[in-house]
């Protein structure tokens, strides 16, 4: 059987990965011409963690990235609302990694090339299915595959093409992602920082020496109200009053690779798959961004598939409907769960609440959240 994979992000190059190591011969199609080291940082949480283990790339992960010892929201001035340690870490003393995602991505390159093809500069077009397969056309070619895997983010053509209706959510939000060159303190080295100011948050983590990702989000409506054109007078405006290293972190950052997107999700659709095509990752489940869990969940996505592929390889129909049953119910929490945070982030009623849950619930109860976040099946 031989799988195509549409897209070559972190999700497409890890189902590769996986379908590799349960026996199968898969061909990943990106449409970019080449892998470009753009980007900005990304955390791996002890779930994607636990499948990169699997795989056997963990450990090149961990010594790329950065382990963070403690995730906390605080306040305009770095001050945490309450400390909690406890919610990073599994059962498996697997802690969140914060790392560039051009270098996640060349760690998966680097080994999905080893036994599987990458063809670049492939721009999807269509596919048409028939006895034998699939014939899967793009711009300047075509490509007969058995089963098709559509891994193409959250603008999905392969989900245009079997779910023609499917919408987008707009948050109303906007986030710029950058890379700081700067050193930060000690005491912030091994950390996962939201700052929250006026509805407007900050987030801070190293990902190398002297390198640190931060993420800002502010309402769109707020950007109206903006003196200037140029992003990173913006942002510098918008986030004036808060800590000095967070004003040092923006004044350090390129202008010309500091990112901008509005954050949308995707509208829950009617199915992932039909006989012989299944979405994965964002392209099945876009989730906006507050858990940091819209890669791993395309992570997770990569290890069932794959595992459910190898235990019903005579009726790939059978293994998609059993993914799609088994994922439903965890990616429906995250979507849902990371949209309420969002919105209550940027409230400020919605603030003062979750400030107070932060403050009133007991470490057990967060820890046993995490640990369901964190649950994989058979790893």
């Amino acid at each position: 059987m031989l799988v195509g994979i549409i897209g070559g992000g972190i999700t497409g190059l890890t189902t590769a990965l996986a379908l590799q190591k349960f026996g199968f011969s898969s061909v990943v199609f990106e449409e970019a011409q080449e892998f470009r080291q753009v980007g900005a940082g990304i955390w791996i949480q002890p779930n994607a963690i636990k499948v990169f283990n699997w795989l056997g790339i963990g450990e090149r992960i961990k010594q790329k990235g950065i382990a963070l010892d403690s995730v906390e929201i605080t306040d305009s001035k770095l001050m945490p609302f309450k400390r909690r340690n406890a919610q990073l870490v599994d059962v498996g003393d697997n802690k969140i990694v914060a790392i560039h995602r051009a270098e996640l991505q060349k760690i998966l390159v680097q080994e999905v090339q080893k036994n599987t093809q990458i063809i670049m500069g492939a721009r999807y077009i269509s596919h048409e299915t028939h006895d034998k397969g699939i014939t899967v056309t793009f711009e300047d070619r075509s490509k007969e595959v058995d089963i098709l895997l559509g891994a193409d983010g959250i603008n999905s053509q392969v989900r245009k093409s079997i779910i023609p209706n499917s919408t987008l959510r707009n948050s109303g939000q906007v986030c710029w992602r950058g890379i700081s060159q700067m050193d930060l303190p000690d005491a912030l080295k091994n950390s996962g920082l939201e700052a929250w100011g006026n509805q407007i948050r900050f987030g801070i983590s190293q990902i190398a020496a002297k390198k640190v990702y931060w993420f800002a989000v502010a309402k769109q409506s707020q950007l109206k109200q903006a003196a200037s054109t140029n992003e990173k007078e913006v942002i510098a405006d918008l986030f004036s009053s808060f800590s000095p290293i967070v004003k040092g972190l923006i004044a350090n950052t390129d202008s010309a690779q500091i990112h901008k997107a509005i954050l949308h999700d995707l509208n829950k659709i009617s199915t992932w798959c039909n006989d012989k095509v299944c979405l994965l990752g964002d392209a099945a489940h876009a989730t906006t961004p507050n858990l940091g869990q819209g890669a791993c969940q395309g992570i997770e996505d990569a290890f069932y598939i794959s595992k459910y592929l190898s235990e019903s390889k005579e009726d790939p129909a059978k293994a998609f409907r059993t993914f799609e049953q088994q994922r439903a119910e965890k990616v429906d929490y995250v979507v849902n769960t990371s949209w309420r945070f969002g919105k209550m982030a940027h409230s400020a009623i919605g603030q003062l609440i979750m400030k107070s849950i932060l403050k009133l619930t007991p470490e057990r109860m967060v820890k046993k959240e995490m640990d369901k976040l964190y649950h994989v099946d058979f790893l």
